[in-house]
């Protein structure tokens, strides 16, 4: 249920922050399980683009990371107001410490998070009949099948249980300001809150971080200047190894046959989720050509007739719009292509008329995720999104800059390494001799090959996908959470969401981060039960309070 803030003058077994899809998610599994949720939200019902230091961030565009204002939202259902919903389980080779991935490895194995793929998918809206299907570990590009949302946003897609149940308080319009942390007890004693012109103490037995990657991080980096020895210090893993991942396309897939062309198209299953298969390589070939996790499926995205099919042109020129939008790299060949395109069209304006009133009766009529034209030629678009590497030079970092709460203001170091781009054009290659091997077909390079590795690093670009920033680990010295999410210097509090993850894989990280918090879920009220008084750390006397003295920018690593 919705509530004012009144609420804040009550108590909570558990306070989550943050009503993106992890943080409904979390909000609501503990809900179902008897309880007493409060869910805090900076923003207000309808999720928006945050306005220039709403955030706390100042990041500023870059060559290869977003700014702040695309890459986040405020508002309940945060950035699932905008994504396009796919879902893409982790893989167990993700798990995996291989020695050729600096920084791989987890705590935990891939099948300790499993079982919670089938909540999370319903959560989402986003479940299938069949459970996960188990790939073919010898095989060089086994089958990988993703799957799409039927509700985009988590909160409109949870909308009803949301307002109505009676365990879970949502309070809206109320930001998060600071954490009050205890060094005696080592936990959080509550969270300040800014609420409609108001200041509150929120007070939970437990606290749930839902506030997104670098959220999450820039109020751990503040409470780490009161405290210095948390979270291992200046030198210690909080903030470092943010990762995201490496997308873009740099050739076209010609199909052998049409059958073949079918087999990775759309499908809707008979709970109404559109599924499709995707080429992976295998962790067999992963492993033998030392490749980054990646994925790749076929699109229009970037693939028109032009000269003779104005509902491909029309097509190809509204997937142009989206790289405007989010500031893809384009080269002279992509320029000189869509000139091309848009003269076709303007030649046609009949034929280009009636090809739009199709496209928009295949959107809204076959309500695909995204629309997919069947190609007399058996050519198209070969997008791809790949793993990027651990690196601890990757990091946010406090400035010393404050906002209106007094809080130093984050801002991010994000790079891609050459194993980044020679991975993912090595994968590439070896799709295409697997696709010629097999007939099935070939792919089509965009440029020639000395200037391939250019071509993907002018598109690398992320920071959507918030990853590694508080990751998951064994020891205060090399992470920030346990195996359980639990934030290892802090008693109670908790982190929920994909900046948990040790390494990106090659999968959107919404569907691993939302069974993450279904998981988390479970433990908590595991804990919860199993607890009669509150829990304190033997460790505490390693926190001293410090004045918080005028804040340096760190040294960036290069």
């Amino acid at each position: 249920m919705f509530a004012g803030p009144e609420v804040f003058q009550q108590g909570f077994d558990v306070c989550v922050a943050g009503a993106g899809p992890v943080g409904i998610a979390a909000a609501l599994e503990l809900s179902r399980r008897g309880m007493r949720t409060l869910l805090i939200e900076a923003g207000p019902k309808q999720s928006k683009r945050p306005e220039r230091n709403e955030t706390g961030f100042d990041i500023g565009e870059d060559t290869h990371h977003a700014a702040d204002q695309v890459t986040s939202a405020t508002g309940l259902g945060g950035t699932s107001g905008r994504w396009g919903g796919q879902c893409v389980e982790l893989d167990d080779i993700d798990f995996e410490a291989r020695d050729y991935i600096a920084h791989s490895g987890w705590p935990i194995a891939h099948e300790k998070i499993s079982p919670f793929y089938p909540r999370a998918r319903a959560l989402l809206s986003s479940n299938i009949a069949g459970e996960r299907s188990e790939p073919e570990p010898e095989a060089d590009f086994p089958e990988s099948r993703e799957t799409w949302t039927r509700i985009r946003n988590t909160a409109r897609a949870n909308r009803a249980e949301i307002a109505s149940s009676e365990n879970l308080f949502v309070a809206l319009d109320a930001r998060v300001k600071a954490l009050a942390f205890d060094p005696v007890e080592g936990q959080l004693q509550s969270i300040s809150v800014a609420c409609r012109d108001g200041s509150y103490k929120v007070r939970a037995d437990h606290y749930v971080l839902a506030c997104g990657g670098r959220g999450n991080t820039r109020l751990l980096l503040n409470l780490q200047v009161a405290f210095p020895q948390l979270f291992g210090g200046s030198d210690g893993p909080l903030g470092r190894f943010y990762m995201g991942h490496i997308a873009g396309q740099i050739a076209q897939i010609e199909f052998a046959a049409k059958e073949h062309a079918e087999q990775y198209l759309f499908k809707r299953t008979s709970t109404g989720t559109f599924v499709c298969n995707r080429f992976q390589p295998g962790p067999k070939l992963q492993r033998a050509l030392e490749l980054p996790n990646i994925a790749f499926w076929p699109t229009n995205r970037r693939a028109a007739l032009g000269e003779t099919d104005a509902a491909l042109s029309l097509l190809y020129l509204w997937n142009s719009r989206k790289a405007v939008v989010h500031k893809a790299a384009w080269g002279e060949a992509d320029r000189h292509r869509y000139h091309n395109v848009l003269r076709n069209v303007l030649r046609n304006p009949l034929g280009a008329t009636l090809s739009a009133l199709g496209l928009l009766r295949q959107k809204y009529g076959a309500a695909e995720p995204y629309l997919v034209l069947r190609r007399p030629d058996m050519r198209y678009g070969l997008r791809y999104h790949g793993e990027q590497i651990p690196s601890s030079s990757n990091r946010a970092f406090l400035k010393p800059e404050k906002d209106a709460d007094g809080q130093f203001k984050l801002d991010v170091s994000f790079r891609y390494l050459p194993q980044d781009i020679g991975g993912t054009l090595q994968a590439h290659l070896a799709l295409d001799r697997w696709l010629k091997e097999r007939k099935i077909g070939k792919l089509i390079f965009d440029t020639a090959p000395e200037k391939l590795e250019e071509h993907i690093n002018a598109q690398a670009k992320d920071g959507y996908h918030q990853i590694g920033l508080t990751k998951m680990g064994v020891d205060r010295k090399h992470a920030v959470v346990n195996q359980n999410c639990r934030v290892i210097d802090v008693a109670n509090l908790y982190i929920a969401g994909s900046c948990v993850f040790p390494t990106s894989g090659q999968a959107n990280p919404t569907l691993p981060a939302v069974a993450f918090a279904v998981r988390l879920a479970d433990h908590l009220v595991t804990e919860i039960r199993r607890q009669s008084t509150p829990v304190g750390l033997s460790i505490s006397t390693r926190f001293e309070p410090k004045m918080a003295l005028p804040l340096s920018v760190p040294r960036r690593i290069c």
